[in-house]
C-alpha cells in the first residue's frame, strides 16, 4: 500500500523498506529497468541529498552489499538530474567547496581536451603522421594525473569530517570511483608511452579509453557537486570549514588549480585553534606531573616533552599508530611524506582511512595481530618513480595483551641505490 502513497507521506523507516524490497526484487531478476526506475522515483523523489545518503547508509548497515548501493546511485542520479539541479551548494569565494568545485571546472575542460585529441588520433594512418597529436596527448595526460592532489584531498580532508556527520556511503563510493579513476589514468599514460603496435588498434583503444574516463570523472563530478557537496554544506559548522581549509593548504594544490580560488580568510586565532591550544597544554601539564621533573622517564633514559616531540618528527620514516580500538590516535611529521596524513584522520576508525578495495586486507592484518597468530606485515611497492616500504608492527605491554597498531613506511629508493662505503664526514 505504501508504494503508492504520495512521497510527502512517506517517513525515512517506510522509504528504506521498500527500498529494501526494491533491491531483493532486483536480485530476482522479475523487474525491468523501468520498473526498477519508477519504483525507485517514487521512494525517493522531492528528498535532500542528505536523506538519500542517510538511506544509503542504513542499507549498507542493514548488511546490502556497497556494490548494489553503488549501482542505485546511478539510477538515482539519472531519474532526479533534474530535481537534484535545484540543489546548488551557496558558497562564495573563500569557501573550501568553492576551490573544489573550480578546479572541477578546470578538469572538465582539460578532460574535454583530451577528449578531442583522442579523436584526431582516428583520422590518421600511422604514428608518424600522429606523432605530434600523441605527444600532446602525453602532455594532456600528464596534468590530468594532478587530479590526485584533489582527490586526496577530499579523501583525506572533506571525506573524515562527512564521517563525523555520518555521510558515510557517498563518500565511499566517491573514493571507490577514484580508484578507478586512477587506474584508468595509469593505463591511459602507460598505453602513450608503450602503444600497442597496430597504429589502427592503438587509435581505438585510446579514443575509447578516454571516452571511458571522461564519462566516469564528469559523472563523478556531478555527483559531488549536486549530492555530496550539498550534504556537507547543511552539516558542517563554520569552525570544521575553516580547520578543512588549514588541511588543504597543508597538503598543497594542483597545477590546473585556479589561483583565485585558494585565496581565503586565514583563522589563527578561531576558537577552534584556542580549544587545540587549551587541550595540548593540559596534556603538557598531565605529562609533566607525571614524569621527572617535566620530564619523561624510560626504561632507558628520560627526555623532555619538546625533544621527543621534535625526535618524533626528525626520524626519517613515517608513522601512524593505531589503538586497540582500530583508532588512528598518532601520525609523526615526516619531511616528505609518502602518504599525506592531515589532522583530521584522528580519531578516525583507520578502515574508513582506506580505499574500499583494500579495507580487507587492513582488516585480516589486524585480526591477525590482536589473535597474537602475527605481530609483523611487510609489503613494499613501487609508487611514482619511489620503492615504498611499508611495515605494520603489532604493539603489545609487557604482558603481551595487544595496545594497538604501529605502520612505519619509508621511501627506500636511495638507500637500495647506496653502494661501497662512506666513511668521511662530507660537506654535501
Amino acid at each position: 500500500m505504501s508504494e503508492f502513497l504520495s512521497s510527502k507521506d512517506i517517513n525515512r523507516e517506510e522509504r528504506i523498506s521498500l527500498m529494501k524490497k526494491l533491491l531483493v526484487d532486483m536480485d530476482k531478476g522479475n523487474i525491468t529497468p523501468e520498473e526498477i526506475k519508477t519504483r525507485f522515483k517514487k521512494i525517493l523523489e522531492n528528498m535532500h541529498p542528505v536523506e538519500i545518503a542517510i538511506i544509503e547508509n542504513a542499507l549498507i548497515n542493514d548488511g546490502f552489499p556497497a556494490e548494489k548501493i553503488h549501482n542505485l546511485c546511478d539510477v538515482h542520479i539519472d531519474i532526479f538530474r533534474e530535481s537534484i539541479e535545484n540543489e546548488k551548494p551557496i558558497v562564495e569565494k573563500g569557501h573550501p567547496l568553492y576551490l573544489l568545485m573550480a578546479e572541477h571546472i578546470a578538469l572538465l575542460k582539460l578532460f574535454g581536451r583530451a577528449k578531442s585529441k583522442s579523436k584526431e588520433l582516428l583520422q590518421f594512418n600511422d604514428f608518424k603522421e600522429a606523432n605530434n597529436v600523441i605527444n600532446e596527448l602525453k602532455e594532456i595526460a600528464n596534468e590530468m594525473s594532478g587530479v590526485e592532489s584533489h582527490m586526496l584531498r577530499e579523501e583525506n580532508v572533506l571525506f573524515p569530517y562527512l564521517e563525523k556527520h555520518e555521510i558515510i556511503q557517498p563518500a565511499k563510493i566517491m573514493w571507490t570511483e577514484h580508484d578507478s579513476l586512477r587506474a584508468r589514468l595509469k593505463e591511459l599514460i602507460a598505453n602513450l608511452n608503450e602503444p600497442i603496435e597496430v597504429y589502427s588498434e592503438f587509435a581505438k583503444h585510446m579514443d575509447s579509453l578516454i571516452l571511458y574516463i571522461v564519462d566516469l570523472k564528469s559523472n563523478h563530478i556531478y555527483k559531488e557537486n549536486k549530492i555530496l557537496y550539498p550534504s556537507a554544506i547543511s552539516k558542517l559548522t563554520e569552525e570544521e570549514w575553516a580547520e578543512i581549509w588549514e588541511q588543504m593548504d597543508e597538503m598543497g594544490y594542483a597545477s590546473f588549480t585556479p589561483n583565485e580560488a585558494k585565496w581565503h580568510e586565514k583563522k589563527t586565532a578561531s576558537s577552534v585553534d584556542n580549544k587545540v591550544q587549551e587541550k595540548l597544554m593540559e596534556l603538557t601539564e598531565l605529562l609533566s606531573s607525571k614524569a621527572n621533573g617535566g620530564k619523561i622517564k624510560f626504561d632507558y633514559g628520560e627526555l623532555e616533552i619538546p625533544q621527543l616531540l621534535a625526535i618524533m618528527d626528525l626520524l626519517p620514516v613515517e608513522i601512524t599508530f593505531i589503538d586497540d580500538k582500530d583508532v588512528v590516535r598518532y601520525f609523526n611529521r615526516a619531511e616528505n611524506r609518502v602518504f599525506p596524513r592531515t589532522k583530521a584522520v584522528i580519531g578516525r576508525t583507520v578502515q574508513n582511512c582506506h580505499p574500499p578495495k583494500s579495507v580487507h586486507i587492513v582488516e585480516k592484518i589486524l585480526s591477525d595481530f590482536k589473535s597474537g597468530r602475527r605481530d609483523r606485515a611487510d609489503f613494499w611497492i613501487n609508487m611514482r618513480g619511489k620503492f615504498v616500504y611499508i611495515r605494520y608492527f603489532a604493539v603489545r605491554d609487557k604482558n603481551n595483551k595487544y595496545l594497538g597498531t604501529l605502520e612505519v613506511t619509508q621511501d627506500v629508493t636511495e638507500i637500495r641505490n647506496l653502494q661501497g662505503e662512506r666513511r668521511i664526514y662530507s660537506e654535501e
